[in-house]
């Protein structure tokens, strides 16, 4: 149903010529070829599921159908992003503010698909006094190996709303941070589901490792996502009788990039 859900949105809204073939087990592969565009469906909610890593020149999105049901505006606007369809703004056009934790929340919960953080330092850009983009940084760190006055930032959560591109608004957000803190490099991590890591590469970040895939396990009947954590205390004195009721998803992890800053 959650398939069917997706295909009339990208053959009835979006008006595209799609193709669906079975990959594996609940795994549907969805091929875009006008916009050289894959989506990789996993339906979860009564099976367990594997993130497939495929060889194919096209770029892959993969989408899971529990976070397809709890996120689905956010998610088909962000395949829409993908097929060049949200409103292009340029960053030049836009205006750097820092923003306060409740706005950064709020815009998080609005458009982002992981959970949110309030991080430290939070920047926005405004487009028309409407705010479009966001950047949330964790505090500096020191580093022993480093001088002492040397600190290493965390770039926490990127995103912008789902309905506008903005054209270099990543590198807007990061020179404002680094025009005021003086960061010696910047880190950060790129959910692979979603990117292959090249927008970071093209603004000097360098991919210095890797995370291993994360298991979430997610309820068949409330479509409820857990981590390993939240799972192994909810089932607590109870694990045999609701274990039946879960299955479980693997992601492929995400990639560490490095954004050394020259001084």
């Amino acid at each position: 149903m959650s398939l069917r859900i997706l295909l009339d949105v990208l053959e009835g809204q979006f008006v595209l010529s799609v193709s669906v073939v079975p990959l594996a087990k609940a795994v549907f592969q969805i091929q875009i070829p006008k916009h050289d565009l894959v989506l990789l469906f996993y339906c979860n909610l009564f099976a367990n599921v594997v993130h497939q890593t495929v060889s194919i020149p096209s770029r892959v999105i993969h989408i899971d159908e529990d976070l397809f049901l709890q996120k689905k505006a956010i998610i088909i606007n962000r395949i829409s992003a993908a097929l060049q369809r949200a409103q292009r703004i340029y960053a030049r056009n836009t205006q750097l503010s820092r923003i306060n934790k409740e706005e950064a929340i709020g815009f998080q919960q609005a458009y982002h698909l992981q959970v949110h953080l309030p991080g430290k330092y939070r920047y926005g850009l405004f487009y028309r006094d409407e705010l479009v983009a966001i950047a949330v940084f964790s505090s500096g760190r020191k580093m022993n190996d480093r001088p002492t006055n040397y600190r290493s930032f965390e770039l926490l959560r990127f995103c912008q709303q789902s309905n506008f591109l903005i054209v270099g608004g990543l590198s807007k957000l990061l020179k404002g941070m680094i025009r005021q803190f003086h960061p010696g490099d910047i880190m950060t991590y790129v959910d692979r589901d979603w990117s292959n890591g090249e927008i970071y590469v093209q603004l000097g970040f360098n991919r210095s490792g890797s995370t291993s895939p994360q298991r979430f396990y997610i309820h068949g009947s409330t479509g409820l996502r857990y981590d390993t954590k939240a799972y192994r205390e909810l089932i607590v004195g109870d694990s045999a009788k609701q274990a039946k009721d879960f299955h479980t998803t693997e992601n492929l992890g995400s990639i560490k990039m490095h954004y050394r800053v020259e001084p």
